[in-house]
């Protein structure tokens, strides 16, 4: 079964930087750099093809009209997640954040109108580091995230949404790249 999601890619730089933060505690399940990125909207399991959604996708989300934004990670948190936990690193508030809520609304609108679905959870942008298992100390993750309060990445520049497919395997979740939408350009500097 194909499980879908709409991102934002995190460059592999910034995801080398901020998944080199994480505690060596056996137990911590880092994200490889490739799966680091923002999911905007999950779209579910059982969609049937991952092809035909993929089409539908694409008509809906042809021409997002949020501009090109810049975003950059900054603080970190926990979820707890069952019995473990997930650590995540933030986003620093400012434009970028304000454009990634507005592409968050202007993409969940696109997909009601295409009849996806609408999301149940309320969105909070962050990028998943590590799931942990419950046998992770409770001393190391409090450790990591007071040594981390303020971590921050390198800013990178959003210009594209994608969609992924994941598949679980042997090794952890893959994510495929199904489709990519690039974002409008940004409009002139007021003043210029």
């Amino acid at each position: 079964m194909a499980r879908l999601f709409i991102a934002v890619e995190v460059p592999p730089a910034q995801a080398v930087g901020l998944l080199s933060t994480l505690p060596a505690a056996p137990g911590v399940r880092a994200a490889t750099p490739a799966q680091v990125h923002l999911t905007l909207h999950f779209l579910g399991e059982g969609l049937g093809e991952a092809a035909q959604a993929a089409d539908k996708l694409d008509i809906a989300l042809a021409a997002p009209r949020t501009p090109a934004f810049t975003l950059q990670a900054y603080g970190t948190g926990r979820f707890r997640s069952g019995p473990g936990s997930v650590l995540w690193a933030g986003l620093a508030p400012g434009p970028g954040l304000d454009a990634l809520r507005a592409l968050h609304a202007e993409v969940g609108q696109a997909l009601a109108d295409a009849g996806f679905p609408p999301e149940r959870r309320r969105f909070h942008p962050h990028v998943t580091l590590a799931r942990c298992k419950p046998t992770v100390p409770e001393s190391a993750l409090r450790a990591w995230l007071d040594a981390h309060r303020t971590l921050a990445s390198a800013p990178w520049r959003v210009a594209r949404l994608v969609l992924f497919e994941s598949r679980l395997g042997p090794q952890g979740p893959q994510h495929l790249l199904r489709q990519a939408w690039q974002l409008a350009a940004p409009g002139p500097t007021p003043g210029c």
